[in-house]
C-alpha cells in the first residue's frame, strides 16, 4: 500500500510541475507537435493535481 502510494505521490507532483509533460503523453504524441495545451487546460491539470495530492496527504494522516 505505501509503495502504491509513493507511486501516485510522484506522479502528481510530475503533474502539477509539468502539466505538459501529462498532455503529450496522453495528447501530444497523436498531434506530433502541430500545437500546444491551452492554458485553461494547464491551469485545469494544475488544480486538480493539487487537489489530488492534499486529498492524498489527508488520507495518509487519517
Amino acid at each position: 500500500m505505501k509503495t502504491l502510494f509513493f507511486i501516485f505521490m510522484v506522479l502528481c507532483i510530475i503533474n502539477l510541475c509539468f502539466p505538459k509533460f501529462g498532455w503529450y503523453l496522453r495528447y501530444g504524441w497523436i498531434v506530433q507537435g502541430e500545437t500546444e495545451p491551452s492554458k485553461s487546460y494547464m491551469t485545469m491539470v494544475r488544480m486538480s493535481s493539487l487537489f489530488m495530492l492534499l486529498t492524498a496527504f489527508t488520507l495518509a494522516m487519517a
